[in-house]
């Protein structure tokens, strides 16, 4: 239905943002549209659907992907699109460290309290090493791994 609708209707806003970075460039466009009464009496409080599609050159080939939202509010692209952009540094600025830098994917620590027990302390590492400044969290890893006192003087 989405689809369709996309085709068919009048966005009720729409946004487009440019990045290069890391030898790639994306471009995002966002639409909002307006839900269909069939649609919303099935899902109380929905009031517009989202398209977001990213394009972009990566490794010099071309990519096109598209999501699609639903949301009980009406905001405008310019915000959606900006909070989608948002969601993606949260995931590749912790997520990303927590899954590739501790491996907490595939967690060695079974049973019990253990995998939430070291991601709090995960997280905890991941904090004092941004407060510290250090420009990669294996490098904090590093240069922290004898340095108790300071680590522990961070906590009072």
């Amino acid at each position: 239905m989405a689809q369709s609708q996309l085709l068919q209707d009048t966005p009720l806003s729409c946004a487009t943002n440019v990045e290069h970075h890391h030898s790639r460039t994306v471009q995002r466009r966002c639409q909002v549209f307006t839900v269909r009464d069939q649609i919303s009496q099935q899902w109380a409080g929905l009031k517009t659907f989202v398209v977001v599609e990213r394009t972009g050159i990566r490794d010099g080939q071309p990519w096109h992907e598209q999501q699609f939202y639903i949301s009980s509010q009406t905001e405008y692209a310019q915000q959606l699109l900006a909070d989608t952009v948002g969601h993606w540094g949260i995931e590749n600025r912790l997520h990303w460290v927590r899954d590739v830098t501790f491996s907490e994917d595939f967690p060695p620590r079974l049973g019990g309290n253990a995998p939430v027990n070291w991601a709090i302390l995960h997280n905890f590492f991941i904090t004092i090493a941004r407060f510290l400044r250090f420009r990669t969290i294996p490098q904090a890893q590093r240069a922290l791994s004898n340095q108790l006192a300071l680590v522990f003087s961070l906590l009072v």
